[in-house]
């Protein structure tokens, strides 16, 4: 199980009016801990008014840049505030190491062409796929829609606008000023994410499409890439807010016969191992092990991030949603324990 480190802060840059950027110093005996791909993300850590606070903030920055985050003030949002406001160069944060599947893996062919949609804060990841592909790919291009409500709310502007429209091509939307075009204007649904690539046809064979926003945005952009022949596997996605609709929840598990729906769990976690009792109908895995004071890694109990991902050893357990691991993981007997409950009179879950 990935552990917290404690790492220093080193620069904090103001990218707009409410959203930071913080660059962090990793020292030499972590550096292989924090090897990262781009598209994935830090999950911190930090003690806030007497309370335990976790979030996860994706990566901005290329492998050649110091390891950085970009963070949006929220409304109400206990650690986005006080990283907007109160955090300061020199201060330390817990740190997990990077984690996330919404990535740009990496690859011998220098001729790629990928589509991204984001939304917002959703222009974080993406932004460190970008970087990476200028850097190591300099014949492969990114086509990039990407909206906000007005120019002022764009992150990263200035950085945009270095960019070559021969590997980088940017369209900026938005949804309260004119734009260039009337197509340019308004929210990404699916009739907009539809006229999009009508616009941008020689795009539509693309070797992967990455959304990042809110869900309503993803999966609207994904029907309407879907309709123009769009594989499933060519379309990533990473929601930024817990999802609302659970649309894509877990295929049904068959519950064994002799299941009266109590199940006695056995949490292995740091080497440790303990047991309790749990009712199908009732906290999810995940919930019952903290009351059990175990320390389980977490971070949005939202089924959006895999801070809580485990795997299932013994027994059968059934998700609420899954919008984090992969076909393969689910298969391989990994689990988001934040949205598990057990199937079976036996369940040994392992974090570790």
């Amino acid at each position: 199980m990935a552990q917290f480190h404690s790492l220093t802060v080193s620069k904090i840059i103001k990218e707009t009016s409410d959203a930071v950027s913080v660059s962090f110093d990793i020292p030499d005996s972590l550096k292989a801990d924090f090897v990262f791909i781009p598209g994935q993300y830090l999950t911190l850590k930090m003690m806030i008014s007497g309370e335990d606070c976790r979030r996860s903030y994706s990566i901005c920055s290329s492998k050649n840049e110091p390891l950085t985050v970009a963070v949006k003030k929220v409304t109400n949002g206990k650690m986005s505030t006080f990283i907007n406001d109160n955090l300061n160069v020199g201060d330390s944060i817990e740190v997990m190491p990077p984690e996330g599947n919404f990535k740009l893996n990496p690859s011998e062919i220098n001729n790629r062409k990928f589509v991204g949609f984001a939304a917002g804060s959703g222009i974080t990841p993406i932004m460190s796929m970008i970087k990476q592909m200028v850097i190591s790919e300099p014949n492969s291009q990114f086509l990039l829609f990407y909206s906000n409500k007005t120019e002022d709310e764009v992150i990263f502007k200035k950085q945009f606008d270095q960019f070559s429209e021969t590997s980088v091509n940017v369209k900026f939307i938005y949804t309260q000023q004119k734009a260039e075009s009337s197509l340019l204007e308004g929210r990404i649904d699916q009739q907009k994410a539809t006229e999009l690539m009508q616009s941008n046809m020689s795009w539509v064979n693309s070797d992967a499409f990455y959304l990042c926003g809110p869900e309503e945005m993803i999966f609207s952009t994904k029907n309407a890439l879907k309709s123009f022949g769009v594989v499933e596997d060519k379309i990533k996605f990473e929601l930024f807010t817990a999802p609302v609709k659970l649309a894509e929840k877990q295929e049904p598990i068959e519950v064994d016969e002799d299941f009266d729906g109590e199940a006695m769990i056995t949490v292995i976690c740091d080497d440790e191992e303990v047991e309790f009792s749990l009712d199908r109908d009732g906290d999810t895995i995940l919930d019952a092990a903290m009351d059990e004071d175990v320390d389980v890694p977490f971070s949005c109990k939202g089924a959006v991030c895999c801070t809580c991902k485990a795997k299932v050893v013994e027994g059968k357990v059934t998700m609420d949603a899954n919008y984090a691991l992969s076909e393969e993981e689910v298969a391989d007997g990994f689990v988001l324990a934040c949205q598990s409950h057990p199937a079976s009179a036996k369940v040994i879950i392992d974090f570790d």
